[in-house]
């Protein structure tokens, strides 16, 4: 068997988005000039109102705000690596009918990997599946990086996992922490395995 050459990928460019590119080029540079390594983030408030102008949705704006985020960070690898000791955090928010629980931290080698929990307060009424498209954010003495571990749950419950470098202090009494709306426009959407064939187990 032979090897084959890549064919090049078909791409249309033209003049009018050579144009729109190279504004966008310009406008980062010029932001991240002005930003001298310090993380700048629009408000809420603002984001809604751009939300409404632009036709976009409030999680798709945090997310290319917080890619914007150029500050260095040390690289967290998708395996924290070994558990050293359970960090409890306990701290609970309530918004729109919904309880938000940040309950630990697992402190790694790597990094610390911390643990939200989301619940409908009406266990009684079935709401279906909860999205969350929410970022952590960290606000304490270091600068912390925090990416998307995990998310799993149904049924008004979820929950989200984080991984955060470099790991949490012991006391966290100076360490604030914050969701924020996070929505990658271009994420690929979660495969679904529909299970609907009968099946029978075997007689003792």
């Amino acid at each position: 068997m032979g090897w084959a050459e890549f064919g090049r990928v078909k791409n249309v460019y033209n003049e009018t988005f050579k144009e729109i590119d190279e504004k966008l080029l310009h406008l980062l540079q010029e932001r991240k000039a002005n930003t001298k390594g310090k993380r700048f983030f629009p408000p809420m408030e603002l984001m809604e109102e751009w939300a409404k102008k632009y036709d976009m949705e409030v999680p798709e704006i945090g997310w290319f705000f917080n890619s914007l985020d150029d500050r260095s960070y040390p690289f967290i690898p998708d395996e924290p690596g070994e558990i050293l000791n359970v960090l409890p955090i306990m701290k609970k928010s309530t918004v729109d009918d919904f309880d938000y629980v940040l309950t630990h931290a697992m402190q790694h080698d790597n990094c610390s990997v911390i643990t939200l929990e989301i619940s409908y307060k009406d266990k009684d009424e079935n709401i279906g599946h909860l999205i969350p498209r929410l970022m952590l954010e960290i606000d304490g003495a270091a600068d912390y990086h925090v990416k998307r571990h995990r998310s799993r749950g149904g049924g008004g419950n979820t929950q989200m996992s984080f991984l955060v470098s470099p790991a949490l202090p012991e006391d966290l009494d100076k360490i604030s922490f914050a969701l924020v709306p996070y929505f990658m426009p271009m994420e690929n959407p979660t495969k679904e395995v529909i299970l609907d064939k009968e099946v029978l187990f075997p007689k003792s």
